[in-house]
């Protein structure tokens, strides 16, 4: 039995960070209801689609149910408080002082069930200044400074290729906080409220440059942390087919067998010049050979850290993620959370709800 079967949680959230939160919580046995406004939330207007429906929202949303409804409604309010009586949790991701308009807020619902764990998600909490001031990733990231610390040759900051605020920020605190509050509920006979902001946990994301800044007290510069290009043991070497090696080798004995396979010379594996002279030597033996020589020669080594940089489609294809996850490309586009090596997700019949599909919960509650 999955370890959440029998927990109930409703999702007010849109987009991202909430929807990811709540599909981990599907993946461990709990019932995810979607509460979406009139039309449907918006990300099922997104690109791109797939026979009709929009791929990101079903990459996130599989195996939850969904009931639109127009929550200003006094009718409807009534239904909703019904559900909510009969819930385990409830995720938002509102601005703060919207649910509280809608008499939805923690202090009201907490007293129609009071071990209900109410998890809000925002840009900057719930307090403080900037807490009515709307952001997206980008600008969490750029604000914390993380953003300052990887550039291009012009010294513009490179955009990730991953939402890294919004995911490591958003939802696997919110993820993480509603077991602990669900345990806590268990224990205690009494809910919680767990007030996420993106922004702030930001710090942990950080812990690098903050830590070059409390040794020197001043802003490290651009590429030169050992994590982030400033660092010949960890880093990416372009082939001759302009292909990419992504080196890891921070240990020492990764780091000379690493030297070993490429036949590097002694001021190279000693260490002796400086991590950029190191760099510029390691670059002109990596881009001596093609990505598939280099490939060949790293696959069959356990000790090294070095592998080559794939694109999407060859991470979907990798035989290795099969028994712990699934992507399967049909009507509605699905993909696993990984919960335990022991907990295989089965998502053959797991699809995005139909906007609405369920609203026959509330009118049975």
């Amino acid at each position: 039995m999955k370890p959440l079967k029998g927990i109930r949680v409703l999702d007010f959230s849109t987009l991202l960070p909430g929807p990811l939160a709540t599909l981990m919580l599907v993946d461990a046995g709990a019932e995810v209801i979607k509460i979406e406004k009139i039309g449907g939330e918006d990300l099922r207007k997104s690109k791109p689609f797939l026979k009709g429906n929009s791929v990101l929202f079903s990459l996130l949303n599989r195996g939850k149910k969904s009931i639109e409804i127009d929550l200003k409604n006094k009718e409807n309010k009534i239904k909703i408080l019904q559900l909510i009586k009969k819930s385990d949790v409830l995720v938002e991701q509102f601005r703060p002082g919207v649910m509280k308009r809608l008499g939805l807020d923690w202090n009201t619902l907490k007293k129609i069930n009071k071990k209900l764990v109410y998890c809000s998600i925002t840009g900057y909490g719930q307090t403080g200044p900037k807490k009515l001031v709307a952001g997206h990733d980008i600008n969490y990231l750029a604000e914390s400074g993380l953003l300052s610390l990887s550039t291009d040759k012009n010294g513009t900051p490179i955009l990730p290729n991953t939402q890294i605020a919004d995911i490591a920020g958003g939802s696997y605190p919110a993820f993480m906080n509603i077991l602990l509050g669900l345990f806590s509920a268990i224990r205690k006979g009494r809910g919680c409220y767990l007030d996420i902001s993106m922004y702030e946990n930001m710090v942990p994301l950080a812990w690098l440059g903050l830590a070059h800044y409390f040794y020197n007290n001043k802003s490290p510069k651009e590429n030169s942390l050992h994590l982030n290009g400033g660092y010949h043991r960890y880093y990416i070497y372009k082939t001759s087919d302009r292909k990419f090696i992504a080196l890891g080798a921070l240990e020492d004995k990764f780091w000379k067998r690493f030297c070993e396979i490429i036949n590097a010379p002694n001021s190279v594996v000693s260490e002796n010049e400086k991590p950029l002279y190191i760099i510029k030597k390691v670059q002109k033996i990596i881009s001596s050979k093609t990505g598939v020589f280099w490939k060949k020669k790293f696959s069959n080594e356990e000790n090294i850290c070095c592998t080559l940089v794939e694109k999407i489609e060859n991470f979907v294809k990798d035989v290795r993620l099969k028994e712990k996850i699934i992507f399967q490309k049909n009507i509605s586009p699905i993909m696993s959370t990984v919960i335990d090596n022991k907990l295989k997700v089965s998502q053959k019949n797991q699809k995005a709800p139909l906007l609405a599909k369920h609203n026959y919960i509330i009118n049975k509650e």
